[in-house]
């Protein structure tokens, strides 16, 4: 028996966040797929110019709204097709984002949530934040669940702890890049200004190792190598694969991100994290795991001062933050498994 799915994301750009979630999928549904002898077929696209026509040629048995898309009128309209062909239609840990603790959401966007919200099958939100703007718009569903982000479902092919060996320098992980300065606080620059004033205060004490999530996000890691002193850090001129950046987690005591996934990889890994967070889908996450307190968002004055606090703080406890973060993942992914068999129903 042959099914297909339709995996909608911001899939096929080089950027780790949005195209390892969509592997993590593939691979997830593809082993169930072979256990049940079913011969699936996914395919993911972004729907830049999604309609009835590319519906039809698809063929689609199942439409899923992926881990890393928004609830914007783009990532919706393949599944409001789909609901019109009395297709089923699946949300896989998606969120919304926004510059403000509560966003307008204009009109024609709310009706699209609804829409697609109210008739879904199956429903796995990012966090809390995505769940308090679905219902202000008016999106019910009976099982509207906070599942977490779909990738903290990426694991190591190894099953050690994510711990650095003993006796190596003691490394720290920065990831960096750009959202041209559509940020909160609108001043990327000033955020990067209090980053590498932090940085150099403990260069001398610590391993500072800067990458990128995705290529656009290379040259910021450059400058802010410079803007600490290029020969006192260790900064990746190109984009590190999957194998190497669940390396670069498991060696490192502790990783500080700018963008969404390299906080969530880094929680996947076991590595504790400080989420730099120039957007609320950032806050969304860290409270959809209970770690709100290592949240600074990019609006936050005095950054350079209060990284430092943070810092220091996660040092000292590091073993009950771990602990901590394990358990938070562990509940995630048990929420996660439960709306994977909820998808995989809608394909029986």
């Amino acid at each position: 028996m042959k099914k297909r799915i339709l995996y909608i994301g911001w899939v096929g750009f080089g950027n780790h966040g949005d195209d390892i979630c969509r592997d993590v999928f593939i691979r997830r549904f593809k082993d169930r797929a072979a256990e049940a002898s079913i011969d699936l077929e996914v395919t993911a696209l972004f729907p830049s110019a999604f309609d009835e026509l590319a519906l039809a040629r698809l063929r689609p048995d199942l439409v899923v709204l992926g881990a890393g898309s928004l609830f914007e009128l783009i990532y919706l309209k393949p599944l409001v097709l789909a609901q019109q062909y009395g297709i089923p239609t699946a949300i896989w840990g998606s969120g919304v984002d926004g510059l403000s603790a509560e966003p307008d959401v204009p009109h024609d966007l709310a009706y699209a949530i609804r829409q697609v919200v109210n008739q879904a099958g199956a429903i796995g939100l990012r966090g809390p934040y995505t769940r308090m703007v679905l219902e202000k718009v008016g999106a019910a569903h009976p099982y509207l669940m906070v599942t977490g982000d779909p990738g903290l479902l990426w694991e190591k092919k190894t099953h050690g702890e994510a711990n650095p060996p003993s006796g190596s320098p003691r490394t720290i992980a920065i990831n960096w890049g750009t959202a041209r300065n559509n940020v909160m606080g609108g001043d990327e620059r000033q955020v990067a200004d209090a980053l590498a004033q932090f940085l150099q205060n403990i260069k001398k004490q610590y391993q500072l190792l800067i990458y990128p999530m995705w290529h656009a996000d290379l040259e910021p890691c450059l400058r802010l190598a410079d803007m600490v002193g290029s020969r006192d850090v260790c900064v990746l001129e190109e984009v590190p694969s999957p194998e190497e950046l669940m390396a670069i987690y498991e060696k490192s005591v502790c990783s500080i991100n700018m963008k969404l996934h390299a906080n969530i990889f880094s929680a996947a890994a076991g590595c504790p994290f400080i989420s730099l967070a120039y957007r609320w889908k950032c806050i969304d996450f860290a409270q959809s795991v209970e770690c709100d307190e290592w949240v600074l968002p990019f609006s936050e004055p005095g950054l350079a001062a209060k990284l430092q606090r943070s810092f220091d703080k996660l040092l000292s406890t590091r073993d009950s933050v771990r602990e901590h973060l394990k358990t938070q993942v562990n509940q995630a992914r048990e929420k996660l498994g439960q709306l994977e068999n909820e998808i995989w129903g809608l394909l029986q």
